[in-house]
């Protein structure tokens, strides 16, 4: 499987990011007008010609100006121009092909490729860019550009068309997403035409709960039925086709060296079920390998064999886990390599395509349940379905083809973040804090790296999480519960003395009520969504104990609160009993979309930052 940067390359070229400008409120940019023209000329080779005008309007839509594309052996470009010109259309400055940097530094310690780019700094705006190139494809090629003029947020689209011209022994796929679009055909000298107008889009402003660009964008997918790949043949009619095209791009590599299948035989030797013999050899994988990506030629999809895996000690996504399945298989196990996307959950069901997936992970079928093991990153724990795959589709890959699966997603009751809090207050404002954190599932992914940071780093985050003025942290503990099957969960415990934490005014202590939400504000921009979009559901629970200093009383304390929503609900409560005062607080989000929420929740996150704002005040008995 080709990295999403080797899949551009052939499919919409990385297609080099131009910018755009304030048309309305929130806007950054506007595509002006961009034309598409593709030439299929053959089974394995086309030309893309292409034209697209942005205006710039301020410096949050500078990167647009930039251009970069990915060029393979395979691609040659023929003709480069970018413009600078001022709003008045006063040309500021032409670049040319000669202009462009060449890199060959990539991810990966093998490639094929390299990159072509212009980095621009518009002088002044409003700026309009406009891009001008042609790029010709000779040879083994399994798609064709897409048709995606919104590439971006808070950019509008005025006015953008598609040609794909293709000899008519050329069967053309075409998938229309997002979009109403339908094309106007036309034939000539022995060939057809489609033609696609995308017009008037509206900017997708970025919101914290907005849907992601991916999924409202208009965009047209285009591939062949049948192809030719590096002197394979292949098929695009169905997903089972694809799938058995991968298969056999797999057949041979899994030989292992005897040393190899010793040192298998050595591993699982103590093992009492296969559960076992997967642990045992998914801990060797960690200990033994590491990411590295390939993309040469035919390798950005077929794997290097497992051999030489074992003797290199590294491979890209798909070597890593044919080396297991590779290893799994000497164990007696069965497995399947997996073809997924980290970015897009669902697969295009009648319309199999290349462009969809960009990584491969390792499916291991056992009696009482199915493991989903990601081999490029050995140090999440075996068995744990992380973020970027979790409840994706996928695509099967095994002797029998392609078969469409998914994988699962953690209810949302399992995504937990746990807190308990001591806060020992002195009559100064001083307080003595204990903080003990515990992050599960998703919540767990978002933390991991936690346990990688330095001491002085680490703190710097706690730093930033709680309020914490003028303070000593005293220690910091953090535990990575990575052990197979378990539960996801990271913890940790902070111990600090704050000088200031109260703030004291004659007999008064006034007590921030909560140190776990530093700054805490609504949901950005959530008003702006046009759908509210919680990709993965969670709990938050808190418990903060407050010790008030001897000869205090409470004075105030916060009310209780209740929020619901049919798809959130927020509580707080506040009790005291002798010389201590407990505050718990409850938050749920379920995972989904929900039409026309996004100021009702945007309301409710205001309130949730009230209740956690509030202050207790204490006074001194007479």
């Amino acid at each position: 499987m080709r990295t999403m940067r080797k899949m551009m390359g052939l499919a919409w070229l990385v297609a080099a990011i131009w910018a755009m400008p304030m048309h309305g409120q929130g806007t950054d940019a506007v595509v002006l007008e961009e034309t598409n023209a593709v030439d299929i000329y053959s089974d394995v080779a086309f030309s893309l010609k292409k034209h697209r005008s942005v205006r710039i309007q301020n410096a949050n839509g500078a990167h647009h100006a930039d251009f970069s594309i990915y060029m393979t052996n395979d691609m040659s470009i023929d003709r480069f121009q970018l413009t600078l010109s001022d709003a008045s259309g006063h040309l500021l400055r032409t670049f040319k092909q000669k202009d462009l940097s060449r890199t060959e530094f990539s991810e990966g310690l093998a490639a094929d490729g390299y990159m072509l780019y212009l980095d621009v700094t518009p002088p002044s705006y409003p700026v309009v860019v406009a891009c001008d190139m042609t790029v010709n494809f000779k040879r083994n090629n399994i798609s064709y550009p897409i048709f995606a003029p919104l590439d971006s947020y808070n950019t509008e689209v005025e006015k953008a068309s598609y040609d794909i011209t293709y000899p008519a022994d050329i069967p053309l796929r075409y998938k229309v997403v997002n979009s109403s679009a339908t094309p106007v055909e036309t034939s000539q000298d022995g060939k057809s035409c489609l033609h696609f107008q995308i017009d008037h889009v509206k900017a997708v402003q970025k919101s914290e709960y907005g849907l992601p660009l991916s999924k409202v964008s208009p965009k047209v997918y285009f591939a062949p039925s049948r192809f030719t790949y590096y002197k394979t043949n292949g098929s695009l009619l169905s997903w089972n086709d694809l799938g058995a095209w991968e298969h056999s791009l797999f057949a041979d590599r899994g030989a292992l060296p005897e040393e190899a299948k010793a040192k298998v035989r050595q591993l699982v030797a103590g093992c009492t079920s296969d559960k076992e013999k997967v642990a045992a050899i998914y801990q060797f994988l960690r200990e033994s390998t590491r990411y590295v990506s390939i993309q040469l030629g035919i390798g950005g999809y077929q794997p290097m064999a497992a051999a030489e895996v074992w003797r290199q000690g590294f491979g890209d996504c798909k070597a890593l886990c044919n080396y297991m399945m590779a290893l799994l298989a000497e164990a007696g196990i069965q497995s399947h390599c997996v073809a997924i996307s980290t970015q897009q959950d669902k697969l295009l069901p009648d319309f199999p395509n290349f462009q969809q997936m960009n990584h491969m992970i390792l499916e291991v079928p056992l009696p009482a349940d199915t493991l989903w093991v990601e081999c490029t990153n050995p140090q999440l724990p075996l068995g744990y379905v992380h973020d970027d795959i979790s409840g994706h589709e996928a695509l099967e890959i095994s002797a029998h083809g392609g078969r469409v699966v998914s994988l699962p997603e953690y209810p949302d009751s399992l995504n937990v973040n746990i807190t308990e809090a001591h806060v020992a207050l002195s009559p100064d404002g001083a307080a003595d804090i204990t903080i003990n954190e515990d992050f599960r599932c998703h919540r767990y992914a978002r933390m991991k790296t936690m346990a990688t940071l330095s001491d002085n780093d680490l703190r710097k985050v706690m730093f930033s999480f709680y309020h914490l003025p003028q303070a000593q942290i005293e220690s910091i503990a953090v535990d990575d519960g990575c052990k197979p099957y378990s539960m996801p969960s990271l913890t940790y415990r902070l111990a600090a003395h704050s000088q200031k934490y109260a703030s004291v005014t004659g007999s008064r202590i006034f007590v921030p009520t909560n140190l776990l939400h530093k700054d805490y504000t609504a949901a950005a921009d959530s008003h702006l969504a046009s759908e509210l979009s919680v990709a993965h559901g969670s709990r938050n629970v808190e418990t903060i104990v407050f010790t008030m200093p001897d000869g205090y009383t409470v004075e105030s304390m916060p009310e209780s609160t209740s929020l619901s929503l049919p798809f959130a609900r927020f509580s707080s409560s506040v009790s005291a009993e002798g010389s201590t005062i407990t505050i718990t607080y409850d938050y749920f989000i379920r995972r989904g979309t929900y039409p026309g929420a996004a100021e009702l929740f945007h309301e409710f996150e205001k309130k949730v930052g009230e209740a956690y704002t509030r202050k207790m005040v204490l006074k001194k008995a007479q």
